[in-house]
């Protein structure tokens, strides 16, 4: 988060003010984003951006070095060794320094240039050639192949294994795998259950060894990348049943937020863990225990209720837990859940969708099938058409 000439951590430094200078103002184009020099003032100066956007870096006398965006007029104390730069392409600002007279300048140069680093994107996804949802029965087998682009495997639910350049890999449920170009890969229903899954193949600007990381390796999805498969899958829908405004432009940012949390696959966090230990464990052991009985009574009517009845948690405490731990309220969460076993016993095929509704609780078929193709962008019976058993398919 950028600080502020307005912010309090200024004041070692200088001010705000909204004052005008009574001193001669000198206007100056700022174009420099890498200066190589700090200058100290025998007097205070006022500084006011004109037009675009700049940063001044500050250095105590210890030699550390901040940087203030400047908002309002910027007053700099005597003394203090700064520097101005743009953030725009470009920025024009207004100094005075307060003197009637020409003040002392100190110009101290510096070993390396400093240099503002900007926020652009280091990829972009520049196209999604196809994308599928794939529900494959028992015994399917692709034979394989390879292509010059990128590869995305999503599994929703049951077990996929692929085989990559002779090396196995099973899939299971919220798992993935990036297919890099040029990789020769099979994929493979093994075993009595069918396998839902998703497939995108699409082209991005990144150089294959800056992620090497995740090549070859299946992925788990937190609850995060959990969501923007189902939003992607949603938005899918969307596109082909109607023409939303920007819908295709929402598919590849979602793709791309999806790619940059894989890129950030097992990189440490850089963010600080301020909350007391203590609490986190007793918070962790609490929702473990929650989403264990949520999962043992998935299959009648649960209640907000009969959580906080069941672990002694008021409701706005038990509200606080789920927005932290699964970013959503918990009759949401519920109903998801809910959900997700429906489309495993639908999978499955053992059960007609009637009997699936009534065995998770659901007040009517038609309530069911309604939000089950809110959720997943298709209706249950459109779902389990998708299933067919044969040994060998088109992919």
């Amino acid at each position: 988060m950028y600080q502020k000439t307005t912010g309090p951590q200024f004041l070692k430094y200088g001010h705000a003010t909204d004052k005008v200078s009574l001193y001669p103002i000198i206007s100056k184009i700022l174009a420099n984003k890498k200066p190589n020099a700090l200058t100290a003032v025998s007097e205070a100066t006022y500084i006011r951006v004109v037009e675009g956007i700049a940063v001044i870096l500050v250095e105590d006398a210890d030699g550390n070095r901040e940087r203030f965006v400047i908002h309002r007029t910027a007053v700099i104390h005597p003394h203090i060794r700064y520097a101005l730069m743009p953030i725009t392409q470009s920025a024009m600002v207004e100094i005075s320094y307060q003197t009637e007279g020409q003040p002392t300048m100190i110009e101290t140069n510096l070993e390396s240039e400093i240099e503002y680093v900007s926020i652009k994107p280091q990829f972009s996804v520049s196209e999604i050639y196809s994308y599928y949802y794939n529900v494959k029965g028992k015994n399917y087998h692709f034979e394989g192949e390879a292509h010059n682009y990128w590869e995305l495997t999503y599994v929703d639910a049951g077990v996929l294994t692929t085989e990559i350049e002779g090396t196995s890999f099973t899939l299971e449920n919220q798992e993935m795998i990036l297919y890099f170009p040029g990789q020769f890969h099979t994929q493979s229903v093994l075993g009595e259950n069918a396998c839902s899954y998703l497939t995108i193949m699409f082209d991005m600007n990144m150089l294959p060894q800056s992620i090497e990381h995740i090549q070859n390796r299946v992925m788990s999805c937190g609850n995060e990348l959990y969501t923007l498969m189902n939003h992607f899958i949603r938005q899918s829908t969307i596109l082909e049943q109607e023409q939303s405004p920007f819908a295709k432009d929402l598919m590849v940012s979602y793709l791309q937020e999806i790619m940059i949390l894989l890129f950030q696959y097992d990189e440490p966090s850089s963010s600080h863990n301020t909350s007391n230990p203590i609490q986190v464990n007793f918070e962790n052991e609490m929702m473990d225990e929650i989403y264990t009985y949520i999962q043992a009574n998935i299959h009648r009517p649960l209640s907000v209720e009969d959580i906080c009845n069941q672990f002694a948690i008021s409701r706005s405490a038990l509200q606080l837990l789920f927005n932290k731990y699964f970013d959503m309220p918990p009759k949401q969460y519920i109903n998801e859940q809910k959900l997700e076993r429906a489309k495993h016993l639908i999978l499955e095929g053992k059960y007609p969708i009637t009997d699936v509704a009534l065995k998770l609780g659901f007040s009517s078929i038609h309530y069911f099938s309604r939000k089950f193709k809110q959720h997943f962008g298709f209706a249950p019976s459109e779902y389990a058409q998708k299933i067919y058993t044969q040994e060998k398919g088109p992919r």
